[in-house]
């Protein structure tokens, strides 16, 4: 398994939706490593397959005693309570704005075998599991904040000494996963 190099806002995997997993495969479970190692060296408490270039709805989290990955995940909210509280990304190194969440969510999906799998989580880890989701619905954090944190936001990003770096391209790879090259 290897440690991935992770996008930076502005490619443009990070704001397309991802396609489905299909093939629950030896390539699938490698993905999954790849992006638990590389949440883990980041370090970071969530990491979703665009973030690494693979446009796949799957991501990793770990979160105080949880730990794990959901492949096509769907969320069900639990209540109507919300939390505020400052929220940051892999993808916006150093950056972190206050961002409105549920406080408690449900995700049901699957895992890495093509098992079915039940997540509930309340706090950080139900920030966690909706900004992965997001990410795989091609939604940036940044899209969640107000008019005004979002202008802070974006001054912030532009300002930001890996802003505007020029994002790794695609290789051509002889490995199809779910049929999107990786």
């Amino acid at each position: 398994m290897t440690v991935q190099q992770i996008r930076l806002f502005g490619d443009p995997v990070l704001t397309t939706p991802a396609e489905p997993v299909t093939t629950f495969d030896k390539e699938l479970r490698v993905l999954v490593k790849d992006l638990a190692e590389t949440m883990l060296d980041a370090p970071g408490v969530g990491l979703a397959a665009p973030q690494i270039g693979v446009s796949l709805r799957v991501f990793t989290y770990d979160v105080g005693e949880e730990a794990g990955h959901l492949i096509n995940p769907v969320i069900s909210v639990v209540g109507e309570e919300d939390q505020e509280d400052d929220e940051g990304c892999l993808s916006f190194p150093g950056l972190a704005f206050p961002t409105k969440r549920h406080l408690q969510v449900i995700a049901t999906g699957m895992n890495m075998h093509g098992e079915p799998v039940t997540v509930e989580g309340s706090e950080l880890l139900a920030r966690c599991i909706q900004h992965e989701t997001d990410h795989l619905d091609g939604i940036l954090f940044i899209d969640r904040l107000d008019r005004k944190q979002r202008k802070a936001a974006m001054k912030a990003i532009r300002e930001a000494e890996w802003s505007g770096l020029t994002p790794p391209t695609v290789k051509a790879s002889p490995h199809v996963m779910g049929g999107v090259a990786r």
